[in-house]
């Protein structure tokens, strides 16, 4: 029995289950196959993910982990925008220096994929990356520049209200970001508009990437 819903994202909920497991559960039908295994895989290698305790179909029972979003400690500005760029950077940094999954190309990295500050949680043992389902092996700077361009979404709608500080925090990554973050900004944009199943402008946001790439 589940117990009450703590988080919706674009395609799962999570669930409390006690004060130390969540339940993530996918809307759609899905195997967690792969992003359990990228997720044991990098906490092996000391990588920050929550636990993983059971996972089956569509469903995984994982660590409970404290702290708000990246997000959320920035709105409630116990983060400052300049941390915010030095965590997010690092936290790609490290990741792409890491050994990728058995069998994939010795010169690939495992991605993320969708590394933004509402899937960063500011714990109490420090940042943790959530969210795995599109990890996969690739080159490390479509990592990069898909981290930018989400930044750069938010940046780029003056309707949104965390567009000024979406522009800041932009500036602010790509000035530290690893590897050529625009290097494969045509190959990120199709990615992105494929994730969001063409429902997003991407132009604004890829022209913005491109003005504040020092």
């Amino acid at each position: 029995m589940t117990g009450p819903l703590l988080a919706s994202g674009r395609e799962a909920d999570v669930y409390a289950l006690g004060e130390r497991r969540v339940l993530r559960r996918y809307r759609r039908d899905a195997d967690v196959t792969g992003e359990v295994d990228a997720m044991r895989h990098l906490a092996g290698l000391g990588y920050p993910v929550p636990a993983v305790y059971e996972a089956a179909g569509r469903d995984m029972i994982l660590e409970r982990l404290d702290g708000p979003t990246m997000a959320q400690a920035l709105a409630s500005a116990t983060l400052g925008l300049a941390e915010a760029a030095a965590i997010l950077a690092d936290l790609l940094r490290r990741l792409h220096a890491l050994p990728p999954w058995e069998g994939a190309p010795a010169s690939s990295a495992l991605l993320h994929l969708d590394l933004h500050p509402e899937n960063v949680l500011m714990t109490a043992r420090g940042p943790v990356v959530i969210d795995w389902c599109n990890a996969r092996p690739g080159e490390p700077d479509l990592d990069t520049g898909l981290t930018a361009l989400i930044l750069a979404q938010i940046a780029a709608d003056p309707g949104h209200e965390w567009s000024a500080a979406a522009g800041e925090l932009l500036s602010a990554f790509l000035r530290l970001a690893p590897g050529a973050p625009t290097r494969l900004l045509d190959e990120v944009v199709r990615l992105r508009d494929r994730q969001l199943s063409g429902t997003a402008r991407l132009d604004l946001a890829a022209d913005r990437v491109l003005a504040c790439a020092p």
